[in-house]
């Protein structure tokens, strides 16, 4: 695996990401969530193996599912890993869950 900085963050990240939109069952928005829980599992243990170190997923994804599914699957190796998450999108039914306003971006990643 090949590996670069990310951005000026000091952080050193694989040159392949791991996305995690598709863990979850049921369809939003047009987007198909597919991928159940021992699914996820196999198949971020397999990223790992390959070297992949940094993993994607956003606060929509299956209604936060995805962000769910990816911490039980990197359970234990959560230090050796870089995750990223997308925030902004609508993640409640409230008007303040979404945008990108400082009370919801601190909120989502408090979610997170």
């Amino acid at each position: 695996m090949r590996y670069t900085k990310f951005g000026n963050t000091g952080l050193i990240v694989s040159r392949l990401a791991f996305g995690a939109m598709t863990f979850g069952k049921g369809e939003f928005m047009g987007f198909k969530y597919t991928v159940d829980q021992n699914e996820a599992n196999r198949m971020v243990k397999h990223a790992i193996d390959a070297g992949i170190n940094f993993f994607d997923t956003a606060d929509m994804y299956a209604q936060g599912l995805s962000e769910e599914m990816l911490g039980k699957a990197l359970k234990g190796k959560r230090d050796d890993v870089v995750i990223t998450t997308k925030v902004g999108s609508r993640s409640g039914p409230a008007i303040v869950n979404a945008g990108l306003s400082y009370k919801h971006v601190i909120a989502a990643a408090e979610s997170s």
